[in-house]
């Protein structure tokens, strides 16, 4: 009893956890968007809103590439000139193909009804299905 107690603790630790998403932080972003980069290192980004030290951009929606995935929209964060949070919104049906991307990519999610998170150390993923629609937000967030 004792030791399928332990094995269950060990299974189960947040050790493990750590350890499933240790790709999620050695990747720090998605595509050339790497968390970090000077606002420089990018071009044709359009500016929608200004306050402060953060700045967010819009992207063309195919400046990021996954095979058999179609974005809506693609919005980049800086903060203090370096870039913090990646938000995208799938088109086309290809919210499944996006997932399982992420899901081949960085192991299975927290799942928490339509939204699911992937948590690193220094790295979170939120992807979410929008409501009556085949179609998701994901967003990547530097901790």
């Amino acid at each position: 009893l004792v030791m399928k107690l332990i094995f269950f603790l060990l299974l189960f630790s947040p050790l493990n956890f750590i350890l499933l998403n240790e790709n999620l932080d050695s990747c720090n972003g998605i595509d050339n968007y790497i968390f970090g980069t000077s606002k420089d290192s990018f071009k044709n980004m359009s500016l929608e809103f200004e306050e402060g030290n953060s700045q967010l951009y819009t992207l063309n929606s195919d400046a990021i590439k996954i095979s058999g995935v179609q974005f809506d929209f693609i919005r980049i964060t800086f903060i203090k000139n370096k870039l913090s949070a990646i938000s995208l919104s799938t088109k086309g049906d290809t919210r499944a193909a996006f997932f399982k991307y992420l899901k081949d990519k960085y192991g299975a999610p927290i799942k928490n009804k339509n939204r699911f998170e992937w948590n690193g150390k220094l790295v979170k993923i939120v992807f979410e299905f929008y409501n009556n629609s085949k179609d998701a937000a994901v967003d990547f967030y530097k901790k």
